[in-house]
């Protein structure tokens, strides 16, 4: 079981986010996934850009946004969707509302979808370290 460290967890209608606001947990949670090797490599792709992004991916049982500000470092939003696709395409419509652009919020359902399809055990700890 993967075991992601977040900073707290929030519900907001019926779906459980889990939020990482510290650069180093962010590291450590995509470590678990993806190994030290690519997580430094794809970290450090991403910072020396120098310019404000974001990554919309798959960690364990839930879909990450990576998010990356150039004066605040790395924070990441876990979702759980609790294998319910239901669900996912109620956050289509929230994320629709909040102008999301199209392509992302395909993304981000396909990877709700393939969660449901085939599910990696995860589960969220609050921790502040």
């Amino acid at each position: 079981m993967l075991d992601f460290k977040v900073n707290r967890i929030i519900t907001a209608d019926n779906i459980k986010h889990g939020i990482v606001t510290n650069s180093m947990q962010v590291v450590e949670n995509f470590k678990l996934v993806y190994g030290f090797n690519k997580t430094v490599s794809l970290l450090k792709t991403i910072e020396d850009k120098k310019q404000n992004c974001y990554l919309i991916c798959r960690l364990g049982d839930y879909v990450g946004f990576l998010n990356y500000q150039i004066d605040m470092g790395f924070s990441l939003k876990l979702t759980d969707f609790e294998n319910n696709f239901d669900s996912a395409l109620d956050e289509y419509l929230d994320l629709q509302k909040k102008d999301w652009k199209e392509e992302d919020i395909i993304k981000y359902l396909k990877i709700a979808k393939e969660i449901e399809n085939e599910s990696q055990p995860s589960k969220m700890t609050i921790s502040n370290h």
